[in-house]
């Protein structure tokens, strides 16, 4: 059984539903583990296998999962939301043939034998889409993805009650990360720390759900701060060492960050003022984030401005931030939901987002505070809630 009640489950299959009707698709093929989990409360690891959904404009909707899944799916769908057509291929096919020939099976009990099909064209990939064209050469393929990816950018009530405990556990994450550190730890003891405090509130806050994919990055050193997404090493931390915190727990699926830049033991000069520009730029981007700002704009004309004036603009590493949410796009960011000064994409009540700058100064390391926002009429709410001043810990 999923956590989320049959009446969100049914508002999200009844707005993509609408998004059909107005593509005059007739079906829908979800392949995409995001997209699988959002509309089904199903997700797997996939290991090589294929699994997702079928979901008609008018009839019963189809989940599709490999053997190996065994009963998983029965249990995590909630059949009181339409999906109790559950349909299991095995190994002695291809993956990709085995849930092409299911889906290609479901249409045909559905009555729906031409016209047009939606799919995730950003998840697609060329050997399952030249398949599918084999199998279904009487149907149009259009793009779905799009359409999904702005559904889920607007949070339901429900969604934001569990990442407001995703959020919380970050800043649990956080405190366990920061009480881990003392000379000689390794990058790798903190993280494993920081990921047992947060499994274990996770599992407390959700139980009888499964309690994994949370992790965390402990980065420490000129070298491996400078990096956004290093990974843990053996490296020891001493005073002295520039650190960064980066956890991420995730929750039935809808992945949580928080990020900061610390110092443990005595701060210099220099870092002390890399710091507090870093400072300075987080809280700029925190004021801009509310309705109607494009998100484009955040970047071109207050955070970059800023770097440009500390003579910083070519120390940045990647965008400001993006909404988060369900696990798309690896830790549940969504395109649309960038913020890069190309996106036109303009901010809306109901969106969770973070924002994240960074800079990386050869030598001395990589800095950065990221934290999570919902937005709202007026402006934001954080949603975490850890320090994010200049953080040094003796």
């Amino acid at each position: 059984m999923g956590y989320f009640s049959d009446q969100e489950m049914n508002r999200r299959l009844a707005n993509l539903r609408r998004a059909m009707d107005e593509q005059s698709v007739e079906a829908v093929l979800i392949t995409s583990v995001h997209n699988t989990l959002y509309y089904s409360n199903f997700w797997m690891v996939p290991w090589g296998r294929e699994q997702g959904l079928v979901i008609p404009r008018d009839g019963e909707p189809a989940v599709i999962a490999p053997r190996i899944e065994h009963d998983r799916p029965a249990k995590m769908v909630s059949g009181s939301n339409g999906f109790s057509d559950i349909r299991i291929y095995a190994d002695n096919a291809s993956a990709i043939d085995g849930w092409v020939g299911l889906a290609r099976q479901v249409l045909r009990d559905r009555g729906i034998t031409g016209g047009r099909i939606g799919i995730e064209e950003d998840n697609v990939s060329i050997t399952m889409h030249k398949a599918l064209c084999a199998a279904l050469a009487d149907f149009e393929f259009v793009e779905m993805g799009y359409a999904m990816m702005r559904e889920q950018m607007l949070k339901s009530d429900e969604e934001i009650t569990l990442i407001r405990d995703g959020a919380e556990i970050c800043d649990l994450g956080a405190q366990a990360f920061v009480d881990t550190v003392r000379d000689g730890v390794t990058e790798v003891q903190v993280a494993r720390a920081s990921v047992t405090a947060m499994e274990e509130e996770i599992c407390r806050r959700f139980p009888g759900h499964e309690c994994d994919g949370t992790f965390c990055w402990a980065q420490s050193g000129p070298e491996n701060t400078k990096v956004a997404h290093g990974l843990n090493t053996d490296r020891q931390i001493h005073s002295g060492d520039l650190l960064s915190l980066n956890v991420f727990p995730m929750i039935l699926g809808y992945y949580h960050l928080l990020e900061r830049s610390l110092v443990f033991g005595p701060i210099s000069a220099e870092v002390q003022k890399y710091f507090e520009i870093q400072v300075e730029v987080h809280h700029a981007g925190i004021a801009a984030l509310k309705p109607g700002v494009r998100l484009g704009d955040i970047d071109d004309a207050i955070i970059n401005p800023i770097y440009q004036q500390h003579g910083l603009l070519e120390n940045r590493t990647f965008g400001t931030g993006h909404s988060f949410g369900i696990m798309g796009y690896w830790y549940g960011r969504d395109e649309l939901g960038e913020i890069r000064p190309y996106n036109d994409y303009v901010l809306q009540p109901n969106m969770v987002m973070s924002m994240e700058p960074m800079i990386s100064v050869d030598g001395i390391g990589g800095f950065k505070h990221a934290d999570m926002f919902l937005i709202t009429e007026n402006g934001n709410e954080p949603l975490t809630r850890f320090r994010n001043d200049v953080i040094v810990i003796n």
